[in-house]
């Protein structure tokens, strides 16, 4: 795997147990934070191929904040680490598209398997379409189109000219190499940058 596991873990015994389980299974560029300032500062310095991170950082639900911010740059797999069934705890993270849970205590096993899940699917994406993340006006042109409406309908309801409505189509197809809206909205889903389950 190319770059680094980022563990986002605020109990230093935990933190280095899976320092130390990933290790044992070739998985050596690591690091560990429990702030977002510092996990900010390290995916400026060097590339994140995969987040582990807890949900509950000192006592609130940290984790999947920091999650957000890291992957508003570009979309980065997160399995999440918890101690919690609650179900809003869980539906709280579930906007940054997790790739696995592991309860708390997890065995060695359960953290290899959900790496190896993950790998998996990076592994699938391809490297070439890990790539930068649209910007949020983007992703709402890409969510329409998704919706089957028109550049006009779009328009209408952005509040944006239709001419701008076509541009963003036609810049985002030529960004992402495409050669179709289908394309664009496929890769889209793929990269779960939007939830197909959500455009009804």
């Amino acid at each position: 795997m190319e770059g680094y596991i980022l563990i986002i873990e605020d109990d230093v015994l935990v933190a280095e147990n899976i320092a130390f389980i990933l290790s044992q299974t070739g998985h050596n560029k690591i690091y560990i934070t429990d702030t977002i300032s510092d996990a900010e500062a390290f995916q400026q310095k060097k590339k994140i191929a995969l987040i582990i991170s807890d949900i509950n950082l000192h006592g609130s639900n940290e984790g999947p904040k920091i999650v957000k911010k890291l992957q508003a740059l570009t979309y980065i797999p997160v399995i999440y680490l918890t101690a919690y069934y609650e179900e809003q705890i869980i539906d709280d993270a579930l906007s940054t598209n997790p790739i696995a849970y592991v309860l708390k205590p997890f065995t060695d096993r359960q953290l290899i398997v959900a790496v190896q899940i993950a790998v998996k699917q990076m592994s699938e994406l391809g490297q070439a379409e890990i790539v930068d993340k649209p910007t949020p006006r983007e992703l709402d042109v890409i969510e329409n189109i998704a919706k089957g409406f028109s550049n006009r309908e779009i328009a209408d309801f952005l509040f944006l000219s239709e001419h701008t409505v076509k541009a963003h189509r036609r810049n985002l197809i030529r960004k992402y190499q495409l050669r179709s809206s289908s394309e664009l909205i496929a890769m889209s889903i793929r990269l779960k940058w939007i939830n197909i389950n959500k455009l009804g």
